[in-house]
């Protein structure tokens, strides 16, 4: 959400002054006629802001990363960071996954 917001804004403000610029530059041209300044200078605002409203929220994306506690998938129990299971869970995977390794037949011809 924050990334999008600021691609947002830097997109409306390049355009605002990209306009800015044309205006400026074809002054006493048809072109000129087409936007006037006072949309250009609320383009502007409106991008500015945007910026400013995915900056902030970038800042809260942060701070909830770092609030959020990883939790064990089966009984979601606070976990160490990296992890996927608990103590409990992770032993029962294992030994799942080694009574199927070791029992399964292997082929040989």
């Amino acid at each position: 959400m924050s990334s999008t917001l600021l691609r947002l804004g830097l997109w409306v403000t390049l355009l605002a002054i990209v306009a800015y610029v044309l205006h400026e530059t074809f002054s006493d041209q048809f072109i000129a006629e087409i936007v006037p300044v006072a949309v250009i200078s609320k383009a502007l605002v409106l991008g500015v802001l945007l910026v400013i409203a995915g900056l902030v929220s970038r800042l809260f994306e942060t701070g909830a990363k770092a609030v959020v506690k990883n939790r064990c998938v089966v009984c979601k129990t606070p976990i160490p960071s990296g992890a996927i299971y608990c103590r409990a869970h992770l032993r029962d995977v294992l030994h799942r996954e080694e009574d199927l390794s070791h029992t399964a037949r292997s082929r040989r011809g």
